[in-house]
């Protein structure tokens, strides 16, 4: 849904209210966050003591590689942070 779609189809009091709706109750999880969170327990306890993953290691990166230099560049990192030769 765009915004000139809310705009036309809900009125403020009602875009306030699910505001509000999803700030106390939480209605929309994050599920990368949770993925993550479950993932970075999972693999603690195989983990060397203080290199465990966070959960937002596994996070989508924000802006994808356009171009193969850029996705080689990603994949050396992580095999870099992962200790991979």
């Amino acid at each position: 849904m765009t915004v000139g779609d809310i705009e036309r189809r809900m009125t403020t009091r009602e875009l306030a209210e699910w505001m509000a709706y999803a700030r106390y109750y939480q209605a929309f999880p994050d599920s990368w966050a949770e993925t993550g969170l479950i993932v970075s327990a999972m693999l603690a306890p195989y983990s060397e003591k203080g290199k465990t993953p966070k959960a937002n290691d596994f996070n989508p990166i924000e802006i994808p590689p356009q171009h193969n230099i850029q996705a080689r560049e990603v994949i050396l990192d992580l095999k870099k942070q992962l200790g991979v030769e």
